[in-house]
Protein backbone atom coordinates (compact mmCIF):
# COMPACT_ATOMS: atom_id res chain seq x y z
CA UNK A 1 0.00 0.00 0.00
CA UNK A 2 1.68 3.51 -0.76
CA UNK A 3 1.51 6.33 1.94
CA UNK A 4 2.66 9.84 1.87
CA UNK A 5 4.48 10.23 5.50
CA UNK A 6 2.95 13.15 7.39
CA UNK A 7 5.64 13.40 9.99
CA UNK A 8 9.37 11.17 9.80
CA UNK A 9 8.29 7.86 11.92
CA UNK A 10 10.91 4.45 12.50
CA UNK A 11 9.08 1.45 11.59
CA UNK A 12 9.47 -2.48 10.81
CA UNK A 13 8.06 -4.06 7.88
CA UNK A 14 9.19 -7.23 8.41
CA UNK A 15 9.55 -7.26 11.95
CA UNK A 16 13.28 -7.74 12.53
CA UNK A 17 14.92 -4.58 10.50
CA UNK A 18 13.83 -1.08 12.06
CA UNK A 19 13.70 1.96 8.91
CA UNK A 20 13.18 5.16 9.35
CA UNK A 21 10.27 6.55 7.00
CA UNK A 22 10.85 10.43 6.33
CA UNK A 23 7.86 13.35 5.99
CA UNK A 24 7.09 13.86 2.49
CA UNK A 25 8.20 10.91 0.71
CA UNK A 26 6.05 8.29 -0.74
CA UNK A 27 6.55 4.66 0.53
CA UNK A 28 4.66 1.40 -0.94
CA UNK A 29 4.59 -0.75 2.38
CA UNK A 30 2.94 -3.39 3.44
CA UNK A 31 -0.29 -3.39 4.88
CA UNK A 32 0.26 -4.41 8.36
CA UNK A 33 3.15 -1.43 8.36
CA UNK A 34 0.84 1.26 6.50
CA UNK A 35 -2.06 0.62 8.56
CA UNK A 36 -0.33 1.54 11.68
CA UNK A 37 1.12 5.07 9.98
CA UNK A 38 -2.81 5.70 8.81
CA UNK A 39 -4.05 4.55 12.01
CA UNK A 40 -2.19 6.92 13.75
CA UNK A 41 -2.16 9.96 11.33
CA UNK A 42 1.29 9.81 10.69
CA UNK A 43 0.85 8.97 6.85
CA UNK A 44 -1.92 9.39 4.37
CA UNK A 45 -2.49 7.09 1.53
CA UNK A 46 -1.20 8.04 -1.39
CA UNK A 47 -3.41 8.02 -4.41
CA UNK A 48 -2.10 9.76 -7.04
CA UNK A 49 -1.54 8.10 -10.83
CA UNK A 50 1.16 10.19 -11.08
CA UNK A 51 3.51 10.07 -7.89
CA UNK A 52 6.64 11.41 -6.65
CA UNK A 53 9.84 9.99 -8.63
CA UNK A 54 11.27 9.04 -5.33
CA UNK A 55 8.72 6.59 -4.20
CA UNK A 56 10.51 3.58 -1.97
CA UNK A 57 9.55 0.37 -2.12
CA UNK A 58 9.58 -1.98 0.86
CA UNK A 59 9.68 -5.33 0.79
CA UNK A 60 10.39 -6.41 4.11
CA UNK A 61 7.50 -9.86 4.72
CA UNK A 62 9.39 -11.43 1.62
CA UNK A 63 12.76 -11.21 3.64
CA UNK A 64 11.51 -12.31 6.50
CA UNK A 65 10.31 -15.57 4.59
CA UNK A 66 13.38 -15.96 2.68
CA UNK A 67 15.52 -16.24 6.17
CA UNK A 68 13.21 -18.40 7.44
CA UNK A 69 13.34 -20.65 4.64
CA UNK A 70 17.32 -20.93 4.60
CA UNK A 71 17.58 -23.38 8.26
CA UNK A 72 19.03 -26.70 7.38
CA UNK A 73 18.37 -28.25 10.69
CA UNK A 74 22.17 -29.07 11.48
CA UNK A 75 23.07 -28.27 14.84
Amino acid sequence: MKVRMLQTMKGSPDGIQVEEYRVGEVYDLPPSLASVFLREKWAKQDKSLKGPSKTKEVKGEAKAKNTTSRRTGRS
